[in-house]
């Protein structure tokens, strides 16, 4: 009696089987990599840059090379060129640059003289913009018997003492005053020559003659006693007579 395990032969079919099985999955693996070796052909670039923006625009077909394509490449290849939208060139009209002339900095600008114009024949306000007073003078309107209802006031003695001066041209000069008994006595300088008028006496205009006719400086300063007023200046016409002398206080050369 033989002592050999006998063979199940329900055992051969899955054998089989399993053997055919492995055949065939060698078989695929040998199939896939003969394509995949075929597929790797290196290629002769392209001159025209746009070439694979063109297949990407397809739908479904992708620009990107294949593991097995990198892995043939040469070293001389470059690689494709990547197309990017160019931003838009807005042009814009050149704006002309307008030059302007240096200014010195060293330019000064002269200012116009300080003294006004001598008067000519006329009559004269005491708000007249060529009488120039110093400080301590009071404009007051509305003045009773006044030209133009306006007088300068000044109240204060001061050292020196407050002042108005005038150029005329001509060789008369009448200054015209409010008198009373308690305003003061000021000092009248026509050039070098001086007078003493006392505004407390009944008067209310003092003549002034200079020796030659042609232009002519008027200094009329408060000296002492109470307030002191000028109401206006005229100068008379050449040849023209005063209407009505008055009595000139004494000179003092």
């Amino acid at each position: 009696m033989s002592n050999q395990p006998s063979f199940d032969r329900g055992l051969l079919i899955p054998a089989l089987i399993g053997v055919f099985s492995v055949i065939g999955i060698f078989s695929v693996l040998l199939f896939n990599r003969y394509n995949t070796a075929r597929a790797a052909v290196t290629g002769t670039p392209t001159e025209t840059p746009f070439k694979y923006i063109f297949l990407g625009t397809e739908p479904a077909i992708s620009t990107e090379p294949s593991p097995e394509e990198v892995g043939t490449a040469t070293l001389s290849e470059e690689p494709p060129s990547v197309f990017t939208q160019a931003s838009p060139i807005i042009l814009t009209p050149n704006t002309p640059q307008v030059t302007t002339p240096n200014t010195p900095s060293s330019a000064t600008v002269t200012p116009a003289s300080a003294s006004p114009a001598p008067l000519n024949s006329g009559t004269y306000d005491d708000a007249y913009p060529g009488l120039i007073y110093s400080e301590g003078w009071v404009a007051q309107t509305n003045v009773s018997n006044a030209n133009n209802s306006t007088l300068h006031i000044s109240t204060t003695l001061t050292s020196p003492g407050n002042s108005v001066t005038f150029r005329f041209i001509g060789q008369e000069v009448r200054i015209l005053y409010q008198s009373g008994p308690s305003l003061g006595t000021v000092r009248v300088m026509l050039d070098t020559t001086q007078t003493l008028l006392n505004q407390a006496a009944t008067s209310n205009e003092l003549v002034l003659a200079a020796a030659t006719s042609g232009t002519h400086t008027v200094t009329i300063t408060h000296l002492s006693g109470g307030a002191v007023n000028l109401d206006s200046v005229i100068i008379p016409t050449a040849g023209t007579p005063t209407i009505t002398p008055t009595p000139t206080p004494t000179s003092t050369p």
